[in-house]
């Protein structure tokens, strides 16, 4: 982000001041500060060089790194009094009653550090800190080059100083929104039309929700890229069998001549006699035939392997046709799959039924003790509890620890988490369930689509198949709730 971006950023994200700290989390690299009272939170991005407000709940580590701890030990609690930025510069304080952590955007690798009395405590680099003025106010100071091309295509030539000073005056005073697009490098967030990166992808009514869009692919693009790799994989080995297929095609045509041979074989039983490894026998059309046998078996067995041998051939030649459909249809449904991944990392978790069930081995290198506690996101709504998946192990941890007779949510026919509303069997208000729904749309493939159909029954009506991949279950019973998908605002317990 340039220093423009991190002030229109911080400006969404000024809602949050005077709120009070609730937890600290380190994910990628990327400190995540949770509020309440108003609640929201911040992501801090240290390697991406941002700040901006966000939704996004990663897993988080069940033993957080040690910036985070120290955040979390000597300022947990305490209220947001500023978002300061430098003048213009990628330099960022949030201060709090016992402390303040800046934020420093400009080295080459960025920097969090966490100061007490002018006192580094923590640090995520180095415990050093590059002077900074404070009261400067320069717009120039934000300018970088993304300002300078994006001017410089809407004039069609390099601006002057006075044109990028208007432009940087015209940018200050309007509503920050989301734009989206895709280049060579990654995906790009801006909060006006970038005209030199030509037609944005996607558009968002908030800066923050084109960040958060960046950040989310850049989290999982570690994953996500193993999992392309495997898929690239299973592609070339169905690939590659296809091409056996074509080979199994020509050998298996050749059933009607073991057969024809079988039926001469049969007809001219009594002049071939037994132990002889090749005998001219009248053909059907009283032209001689050689035929070759196997010594070691009488003409009829030799005849009724060559029956059983064709039978076979025909069978493949009638089975070989649905074989290359199956592998057809895998192959385009792994590429499609390929192309989600590219352009949204941040589902890589949710595929892993999906790829099992085409094939493809999970790269994913689970720790133990994740698999043994897995960590649900908890939200509470009018009193129930909604337990949200974020991985496929996770959804199949809640289906099998869930009461028979709670409410299971699940985006219909998308990959995605598996929602459950804790009530054991008690009438569950309609607007606890919209939301359930709205939040298995959200952490779903379908979270950016305008309305979303979302299956939900009793965890009762669950089957698990024998040898399902983990969270692959199957529906005995089903309704459907169409929604709007909606983020967490915070929701959270």
């Amino acid at each position: 982000m340039e220093g423009i971006d991190i002030h229109m950023a911080l400006r969404e994200a000024g809602v949050l001041i005077g709120a009070r700290l609730g937890k600290a989390q380190e994910v990628g690299g990327v400190l995540f500060l949770r509020f309440f009272a108003p609640r929201g939170a911040l992501a801090l991005d240290p390697l991406g060089k941002g700040i901006h407000l966000t939704e996004l709940r990663p897993p988080a580590p069940l033993r957080p790194p040690a910036f985070a701890a120290a955040v979390r030990k000597h300022l947990r609690g305490q209220r947001l009094l500023s978002l300061e930025q430098a003048g213009f510069d990628r330099l960022v304080r949030l201060r709090f009653p016992g402390g303040e952590i800046l934020a420093d955007f400009r080295p080459r690798k960025g920097n969090l550090l966490l100061l007490q009395g002018g006192r580094v405590v923590a640090a995520t680099g180095k415990e050093e800190i590059a002077p900074a003025d404070w009261g400067m106010a320069d717009p120039l100071q934000g300018a970088g080059p993304g300002v300078r091309r994006a001017l410089a295509a809407r004039l069609g030539r390099s601006p002057t100083q006075e044109e990028l000073l208007s432009f940087l005056g015209e940018l200050l005073s309007c509503d920050p929104r989301g734009y989206l697009y895709r280049t060579e490098g990654g995906p790009v967030a801006s909060f006006y039309p970038r005209d030199d990166l030509g037609e944005p992808r996607e558009t968002f009514p908030h800066f923050h929700q084109a960040l958060d869009r960046v950040l989310e692919e850049n989290l999982f693009l570690g994953e996500a890229r193993a999992y392309m790799a495997a898929i690239r994989e299973a592609i070339r080995r169905k690939r590659r069998a296809l091409e056996r297929i074509r080979g199994e095609r020509e050998r298996a045509a050749s059933w009607r001549e073991l057969k024809e041979k079988a039926d001469l074989i049969l007809t001219r039983l009594d002049q071939i006699p037994r132990g002889k490894e090749r005998v001219l026998v009248p053909g059907y059309d009283g032209r001689p035939v050689e035929l070759t046998l196997d010594p070691a078996l009488s003409p009829l067995e030799y005849a009724q392997g060559l029956y059983r041998r064709a039978r076979k051939l025909r069978r493949a030649l009638e089975e070989l046709p649905k074989r290359e459909r199956r592998l057809r249809e895998e192959i385009a449904e792994l590429e499609d799959l390929l192309r989600e991944l590219q352009h949204r990392p941040y589902l890589a978790p949710y595929l892993e039924g999906e790829l099992f069930r085409l094939g493809v081995s999970s790269p994913r290198q689970e720790r133990a003790v994740d698999r043994e506690r897995p960590r649900p996101r908890e939200f509470v709504v009018e009193g129930f509890r909604i337990l949200v998946g974020r991985s496929a192990r996770e959804n199949e941890s809640l289906v099998r620890k869930a009461h028979p007779r709670d409410l299971w949510f699940h985006a219909r026919g998308v990959p995605g988490a598996h929602v459950i509303v804790k009530c054991a069997g008690r009438p569950v208000p309609l607007e606890v369930m919209r939301e359930a729904a709205r939040l298995a749309a959200w952490h779903s493939r379908a979270r950016h689509d305008t309305k979303v159909a979302v299956s939900y029954t009793e965890v009762r009506h669950l089957h698990k198949p024998r040898g399902a991949p983990p969270g692959a279950f199957v529906l005995r019973e089903e309704e459907v709730m169409v929604v709007r998908p909606e983020g967490e605002d915070g929701r959270d317990t």
